[in-house]
């Protein structure tokens, strides 16, 4: 990926907005792009009141929806800590329900500035990877290009605001189902209340206000559900939170350990009688994007200095459900199950390829717009809360990508779980990223199967494999929820195409000739060109080649 310097362009002072921008002439700013565009005009000071407001949102070019303009809209500025940052978030709301870019009818939407976030793509990661898992009411979200003005403010996320809704959190806030929401400082415009075993202080998000019944309602049922984590019994536990989503919830905010799981934005809903996780909300303080000077526990400044090592998240009705063996079991479980899903959000593995990747590439005009015409700057510091940044986009993507897999491989060990996805280290298998090499040929499946400690099972063309069977060059391994793609024999080793015993140049020139039908593999080539083992030549198999020939990957471990 090229490297795109920063480039302040014009500094201004606009509706309590300040950023570098670059102005644009209307024609100019109406013109699809490769994201929607909001474009907001007002002529009110813009602060933490709404204000009349114009929005106009233009869909990228070739998208399927329908230019909204309403000239009766509402804006102000949002958040905690990011209201402060140069680059605004805001709140919009419209003058009715409005469908925003196929994403349900809601009068409520937030634009995202991730001002402390470099890489821009923290929120997305966490809002795709919980929505993979299950969570429910993930909120949805678009990238988009945003204009105040005239002025070209950068890209944003926009996204659903956490409310009850039947497109969004889908509880009746006019029965006895709640959005709560952990608030340790905010006092303004919401009723909150402290648990009285626990001590923890929740603001009620919806209903907005709540009546006297519900009100009281509720405070028996967090009694209740606070002395049944008390007692010692699980089965009064599950009478009260859903542990599935429990769970899941808490998985996202460990593995991404947000700074700000025990102070605000992390939240519970109640329905139909029971408490549960999420929506996960506000994580671009996340990943070990923090100060060290302010948050010095996170960043574990006293011992090693790691960030990702560290359980972070273990408070709230979290500590008291840990201490119950059959919750943590499940937890482990659940784990050790997600690991495709975990790897894939930094490394290419049997999913396909990685979410970081495949993000920044898909969204990578309006990155750069951020920092090329917006002007903001990627190794300025906007906020004390921040870490402070690399002086590169690529090295903050790479700090990113590099945290997450030591986070993952921590948390595995922490909870006795690398065993059950590692190789047997006596053996001469090789792991490296999602393949494992040093197969030898004739090897039959239980013959491989004997070097894992884990529970594991081979597949292959989409069947499971039974014992006796050979284990076929591109089969595919799951062992304690993680996959990985069998390198089998020494000249058929993955990448090699042309079988000269190493990866290189020629070999991803050729898996790409045969992709785009300029010249065809035979029936031995293909097989070692089929790098992800789907039983197809495709732009897949080429890319990995490619990587791995500029250093960027490496498959299966072999020598170059």
């Amino acid at each position: 990926m090229k490297r795109y310097l920063a480039i302040a362009l014009l500094v201004y002072i606009l509706a309590g907005v300040f950023a570098f921008a670059l102005s644009a002439s209307a024609e100019d700013i109406r013109t699809s792009t490769d994201v929607p565009k909001v474009i907001i005009t007002t002529n009110d000071y813009v602060w933490t009141e709404y204000v009349s407001c114009s929005v106009e949102i233009i869909d990228e070019e070739g998208g399927k929806h329908e230019i909204i303009l309403d000239e009766s809209s509402k804006i102000k500025v949002r958040g905690n800590s990011t209201s402060s940052g140069e680059k605004k978030p805001y709140n919009i709301k419209f003058s009715g329900k409005t469908d925003v870019l196929g994403m349900g009818k809601n009068k409520k939407w937030c634009l995202l500035a991730n001002c402390y976030e470099r890489t821009l793509i923290r929120n997305q990661t966490v809002f795709d990877f919980a929505d993979s898992i299950g969570l429910a009411y993930t909120p949805s979200y678009r990238v988009v290009d945003v204009y105040f003005n005239n002025s070209f403010l950068g890209s944003y996320l926009l996204t659903d605001a956490v409310e009850a809704s039947e497109t969004r959190v889908d509880i009746d806030n006019e029965g006895f189902e709640f959005i709560l929401e952990r608030d340790a400082r905010t006092d303004e415009g919401t009723t909150y209340f402290t648990t009285d075993y626990y001590g923890i202080r929740l603001g009620i998000n919806e209903p907005e206000e709540p009546t006297a019944e519900q009100y009281d309602w509720l405070m028996d049922f967090i009694d209740n559900a606070e002395n049944a984590l008390r007692s010692g019994d699980y089965e009064e536990v599950l009478k009260y939170f859903d542990i599935e989503s429990m769970i899941d919830f808490y998985i996202v905010l460990e593995l991404f350990k947000n700074v700000d799981v025990d102070t605000g934005s992390t939240r519970f809903y109640i329905k139909d009688g029971k408490i549960y996780g999420g929506p996960c909300w506000d994580f671009d303080l996340s990943s070990g994007n923090c100060s060290s000077s302010y948050y010095t526990t996170y960043n574990n400044v006293s011992g090693s200095g790691n960030s990702w090592e560290g359980l972070w998240c273990n408070r709230l009705w979290f500590r008291p459900l840990l201490s119950y063996p059959a919750f943590k079991e499940a937890l482990c479980d659940r784990y050790l199950e997600l690991q495709d899903n975990i790897v894939n959000l930094y490394a290419d593995n049997v999913i396909g390829q990685n979410h970081i990747d495949k993000t920044i590439e898909t969204y990578w005009g309006s990155i750069s717009r951020n920092y090329n015409e917006a002007g903001w700057k990627i190794g300025k510091v906007y906020s004390e809360l921040e870490r402070v940044p690399d002086p590169t986009y690529e090295e903050n993507v790479e700090f990113f990508r590099t945290w997450l897999e030591n986070r993952n491989r921590w948390l595995l060990s922490e909870w006795g779980l690398d065993s059950f996805i590692d190789v047997d280290p006596e053996s001469d298998l090789v792991q490296d990223g999602f393949f494992i090499s040093g197969v030898k040929e004739g090897t039959t499946v239980s013959e491989l199967l004997n070097k894992f400690s884990g529970d594991a099972y081979i597949e292959y063309n989409g069947a499971t494999l039974a014992p006796d069977d050979i284990v076929p060059n591109g089969s595919t391994v799951s062992v304690g929820g993680a996959s990985y793609v069998l390198a089998v024999g020494g000249a058929g080793l993955l990448g090699d195409v042309n079988g000269d015993g190493a990866i290189n140049r020629y070999d991803y020139i050729l898996t790409k000739h045969h992709y785009f039908a300029a010249s065809y593999l035979t029936n031995e080539e293909m097989t070692r060109a089929d790098v992800n083992g789907d039983g197809a030549i495709n732009q897949y198999d080429y890319i990995l080649t490619k990587r791995h020939c500029f250093k960027t990957y490496v498959i299966g471990g072999n020598d170059q």
